[in-house]
């Protein structure tokens, strides 16, 4: 009779041991995929500034062209003065939202780069793709700064 109990407590042991091993499992599969939404939430983020970005160029490239029609309507004093702020607001934007772009795209590589020496990376995902669609982005708004640069002058 005591030969059969510990055998019951044994295979309890045995069976708790088990089930803790599987706890421990799905706990490493969550934390994976904690990571992985981690890396996707990153993603996202980036594509968020980039549209800030580009919304920024958009705007002031708005207010450049603008500035050439209230230019157009007003006296000629007050035409240039309104001119000449509306220029230098929309290159100011238009700045902002290059520097916007770069700093994004950099941070997201420094990010995936580290985040990929400790992690598999998702299926077609790669740190390089996205960076580089913020630095097409930054070179659009770039060629923008300098035909307006060159259209102030």
């Amino acid at each position: 009779m005591a030969e059969e109990h510990e055998a019951k407590q044994i295979e309890m042991m045995r069976q708790m041991v088990a089930f803790a091993e599987k706890q421990t499992d799905y706990s490493l599969q969550r934390s994976e995929m904690s990571e992985v939404r981690s890396y996707h939430n990153a993603e996202r983020t980036l594509s968020v500034w980039v549209r800030t970005a580009l919304a920024l160029m958009i705007c002031g490239l708005a207010i450049d062209r603008f500035g050439l029609v209230v230019d157009g309507s007003a006296g000629p004093a007050r035409g240039l003065l309104l001119d000449r702020v509306s220029t230098w607001t929309s290159i100011g934007l238009v700045l902002l939202g290059v520097i916007i772009a770069i700093t994004t795209g950099l941070r997201f590589l420094a990010y995936a780069q580290i985040w990929r020496r400790q992690h598999q990376p998702p299926p077609f995902h790669g740190p390089y793709l996205a960076s580089f669609f913020a630095g097409m982005v930054a070179l659009f708004g770039a060629v923008l700064l300098a035909i307006m640069m060159t259209a102030t002058a």
